[in-house]
């Protein structure tokens, strides 16, 4: 019996003596781990009834389907529209909600009905890597992110057995910090080399926690400033210069007419009357019930969004979003451990963008979309297009992190020397500048806002020139002229010598 169990061992001893060899064959020595771009909301289909003659795309939901769902209720709102008959037009708005996407609810558990699902997954193929190339993870935004957490797991270690890796880089963009957050909280960052965050609402966002506490807000203000900060990042096939110029002051146009402030009179009209009908029978009934989404509500709004958003605290789909809470809270101790251990952390946040014209909090500046303060996790934030209070900076006795604009204050950040601000960079636009800012941050041996002499903490973004500058200081119409005289940019100059003319009469005549 001895006998024989020596030579069972001595088998399993030269067995292992083959694995190490194995493995190296398997293994790659090009020194560069592959990427994983975990993406925005929306970065897959969701379909009704898939793979059928009546498969319906309900996100993004095409045209023609909107269309149709449009021409159901147009000759009624109309009609309604004209007579102030506001009870109506709620019906139609009510109607054109849940036929576009109704079906994207949840049931009592936070799962998606039968015939609704994403068919489309990407699943990682192939075992080429490198800086010029990555592996595409999406995934269904309405569901729990510890379920996307789970998926991801696996699909890192597909990567892995693909390109004989031991570590990836994660580029994570917009909710796909969301994702980041689930998967950090429950299965570390072991094999993770380097994590990049791109405009992520890493704390959530004010227009998910005001809306789902019924905050709502149309201000002429912020609907003015949304839309001429969404010009020059526009298709430039369709869009040069010229034509943003002419849209640019047809904005203005707007406002000295008094078109916007018709059109927010209106708005608070609609909101006062209808906000309730909308809430109670179209938001609340789908968007309510879609852990994805409140995964965007900041801490300081939960308990009341719960109240609001009438959540029964006693179903499956209430634990799914509790448990998120415990990932929110603990993303930046995650990423701070994850530093201390040797992963590379990149924190990237736009800012100066008006954000989303609908709630009350609109003066929070950001990139059009995730607040600036939740996107740094702690950034003090001037309002959008304003400095910093004068009594705040000079109260500041360091101001390493303080914006050359005075706007960012980034020494309250949780990761504040891994955490670089953009200004003007509306939310996860492309830019070659910044996909080169990247690549130095995936190729750096150590990465902090002190590694790259070219990019400093913050810096000025120019979608037209695809270029990133630092900051200097204040942005100046006259200054912007000089460095890209566009016609675009010749417009803002008129426009602003006409409002300093303009306030000049009036305080004249105050006086």
């Amino acid at each position: 019996m001895k006998k024989l169990l020596s030579v069972i061992l001595s088998c399993l001893l030269l067995l292992s003596c083959f694995i190490p060899a194995v493995s190296a064959e398997n293994s790659c020595s090009c020194g560069f781990s592959p990427i994983i771009y975990v993406g925005p909301l929306g970065c897959t289909s969701i379909v009704r009834d898939a793979s059928t003659e009546n498969a319906q795309q309900l996100w993004k939901a095409d045209t023609a389907f909107l269309l149709k769902n449009a021409e159901k209720i147009l000759p009624t709102a109309a009609k309604a529209a004209l007579k102030l008959d506001v009870d109506t037009l709620g019906d139609a708005i009510i109607q054109f909600v849940n036929d576009s996407f109704g079906d994207l609810a949840l049931d009592e558990n936070g799962n998606s009905k039968e015939n609704v699902t994403t068919p489309s997954l990407n699943i990682p193929e192939g075992s080429r890597h490198g800086i010029d190339s990555d592996y595409y993870f999406d995934y269904d935004f309405r569901l729990d992110p510890y379920e996307h957490a789970d998926r991801l797991y696996e699909f890192i270690e597909q990567v892995k057995s693909l390109t004989g890796h031991d570590s990836v880089k994660l580029k994570c963009s917009s909710m796909g910090g969301v994702v980041l957050s689930a998967y950090l909280d429950k299965y570390g960052w072991d094999g993770i080399d380097v994590i990049i965050c791109r405009c992520c609402p890493l704390w959530g966002t004010a227009v998910a926690g005001e809306l789902f506490c019924g905050k709502v807000e149309i201000n002429a203000t912020s609907l003015r400033r949304y839309a001429e900060d969404a010009i020059p990042f526009m298709d430039a096939s369709f869009a040069e210069s010229t034509i943003e110029g002419f849209l640019y002051a047809l904005v203005e146009a707007l406002r000295y007419s008094g078109v916007l402030a018709v059109v927010e009179k209106l708005g608070d009209k609609l909101i006062e009357d209808l906000s309730d009908r909308i809430f109670n029978e179209a938001l609340i009934p789908i968007f309510g019930t879609l852990p994805g989404i409140w995964a965007f509500v900041p801490q300081e709004y939960f308990e009341n969004a719960v109240s609001f958003m009438g959540l029964d605290t006693e179903t499956g789909l209430y634990k799914k979003i509790l448990s998120y809470r415990t990932a929110q809270n603990n993303i930046a101790g995650n990423l701070n451990a994850a530093l201390s251990d040797g992963v590379k952390v990149c924190i990237t946040c736009g800012y100066n963008i008006q954000r989303t014209p609908l709630v009350t909090l609109w003066k929070s500046t950001s990139d059009g979309t995730v607040d600036t303060k939740y996107a740094s996790m702690g950034a003090v934030c001037g309002d959008t297009k304003e400095k910093l209070p004068e009594e705040y900076i000079s109260s500041l006795t360091d101001r390493t992190y303080l914006s050359p604009d005075y706007m960012i204050d980034a020494s309250a950040c949780a990761l504040k020397d891994n955490t670089w601000f953009f200004r003007d960079w509306l939310h996860c636009n492309g830019n070659k500048a910044v996909d080169e800012f990247y690549n130095l941050v995936m190729t750096a041996d150590e990465v902090n806002i002190s590694t790259f002499e070219n990019y400093p903490q913050f810096m000025q973004i120019d979608d037209d020139s695809e270029s990133l500058t630092p900051v200097t200081g204040v942005p100046d119409a006259k200054d912007s002229f000089k460095k890209n005289p566009t016609i675009l940019n010749l417009v803002k100059l008129i426009y602003s010598l006409f409002d300093k003319v303009i306030n000049g009469i009036f305080t004249i005549f105050k006086k």
